[in-house]
């Protein structure tokens, strides 16, 4: 039987996203904003519908007064004596995000429960981090970064699936690019091709050489044609920005 090739390492994911004040009966002191259009190639540009049996994933974002915390060794381990004390479910990762003309750091929370978000976020604050205060956040497009450890399987050369995350792939590209010449080719690449539902983001995964870029795919009816033409097209958009 063929060993699949497994990749684990701390990552980053790119995205433009569009956030709001999070709506809750609960009044939070802290500024949390949640994410109004999570996969915005997939679910709101091409209006899919989302029924129980497909539920939009949804993050929440815990806005912090600083760009960021400096040990993200500290951070896991904040992270896993809240879990431990408080027997509570959820997925945190240090993130950054663009919020009032500047950028700022924030935790993405994923979990089941929101109803368990006031004491997460409470128990962070008593571990020392600093959160804005609350306000009314209207709707806005903000280009956010999270950084995560991931464990990918490699299904074809240079192609990745998540293995936490159903349809979600990554692929494997020579070169970087900011993120205004990335979404310009993402959406030119889109919009030259039939099958249209789907999101592209800007990834990369740390090695002992570097950062090995990617492109996050997420798509729920990926198969490994439309990947590999992805990848393709990816190589000769960015092979054409020397």
């Amino acid at each position: 039987m063929e060993n699949k090739k497994l990749v684990e390492s701390l990552g980053f994911v790119i995205k433009k996203e569009k956030v709001a004040s999070l709506a809750s009966d609960y009044r939070f002191n802290e500024l949390i904003l949640e994410d109004l259009d999570p996969y915005p190639g997939f679910y709101d540009h091409y209006h899919i519908p989302v029924n129980e049996e497909e539920q939009k994933p949804r993050s929440v974002f815990a806005v912090m007064k600083t760009k960021g915390l400096d040990e993200m060794d500290d951070f896991i381990r904040t992270t896993v004596q809240i879990k431990k004390t408080s027997g509570l479910k959820f997925d945190a990762v240090m993130g950054w995000l663009e919020y009032q003309n500047s950028t700022t750091g924030c935790i993405r929370i994923n979990m089941q429960d929101y109803a368990d978000l006031p004491l997460i976020i409470e128990q962070y604050s008593k571990s020392g981090i600093d959160f804005l205060a609350n306000r009314v956040v209207k709707p806005y497009i903000s280009l956010i970064t999270v950084r995560k450890y991931m464990i990918l399987e490699e299904i074809a050369p240079r192609i990745y699936h998540d293995t936490e995350m159903t349809d979600t792939y990554y692929i494997m590209v020579d070169k970087y690019l900011p993120w205004p010449k990335f979404e310009e080719i993402s959406i030119s690449i889109r919009n030259n091709w039939d099958h249209k539902v789907y999101d592209a983001a800007q990834a990369g995964i740390y090695c002992k050489k570097g950062v090995v870029e990617m492109v996050r795919i997420f798509d729920r009816k990926a198969s490994v044609t439309r990947l590999e033409y992805l990848r393709d097209k990816y190589d000769i958009e960015l092979n054409r920005n020397q």
